[in-house]
């Protein structure tokens, strides 16, 4: 039975594996700057495979295979001078975010 949903569930997501996208919220980001400090310090984390960041929203995405520590996240927006106001999963991948905010 086992593995029957699990070859329904397999079949039922096309074998495709989704990735998880992050959306946080940013207090006071307006600096391009330090947005690409941001940017390149969660591409160079390994789980991370696309960010985004909107200045003019006052938000980054970040798109990763498990998600990352919620702690990392802000430690890292912390680093570069600013505070998380909201950590949230997102139902959009980071693309198609991106696409919506530029």
């Amino acid at each position: 039975m086992k593995k029957i949903i699990f070859f329904i569930a397999i079949i039922s997501s096309g074998g495709q594996s989704y990735a998880l996208t992050q959306k946080i919220e940013v207090l006071g980001m307006v600096c391009a700057f330090c947005a690409q400090g941001i940017e390149k310090n969660f591409k160079a984390t390994d789980n991370v495979d696309d960010v985004f960041v909107s200045l003019e929203n006052y938000f980054v995405a970040i798109e990763s295979k498990d998600g990352l520590d919620n702690k990392f996240i802000t430690e890292v927006i912390n680093d570069a001078g600013y505070d998380v106001q909201k950590i949230e999963t997102f139902p959009s991948t980071v693309n198609q975010i991106r696409i919506e905010n530029e």
